[in-house]
């Protein structure tokens, strides 16, 4: 899977905008960082291809999925209180043949 992921920094943590055409495999979306821990405020997932696409989104274990999102469609999730990945882990996404479109708000502590 090729995916293209623009990191924004805002005034309350990064957006992460990830997008891939050809969606298959797994793909890094945030590296984690020595000593800090992801923490997830929101994610939106769009699927941008007619198919069902099915998609895993991890740190050491899943966090969401799988899950399956129908063709042409989306799905949104708020936690609070915040989702946490363990410190220095990795923020990656499974997903099956595809398109697919990821927003993700996230801070680094």
């Amino acid at each position: 899977m090729a995916i293209v992921v623009t990191s924004p920094q805002t005034l309350y943590g990064k957006i992460l905008n990830a997008t891939s055409l050809d969606a298959s495999g797994t793909e890094i979306l945030l590296s984690g960082t020595a000593g800090k821990k992801i923490k997830i405020k929101h994610v939106t997932l769009n699927n941008l291809s007619a198919g069902a696409l099915d998609f895993t989104l991890s740190g050491a274990a899943a966090l969401l999925g799988p899950v399956s999102i129908s063709g042409n469609s989306s799905l949104q999730w708020d936690f609070s209180p915040l989702l946490f990945l363990a410190t220095n882990q990795d923020l990656t996404i499974t997903a099956t043949a595809g398109s697919i479109m990821a927003f993700i708000q996230c801070f680094i502590e």
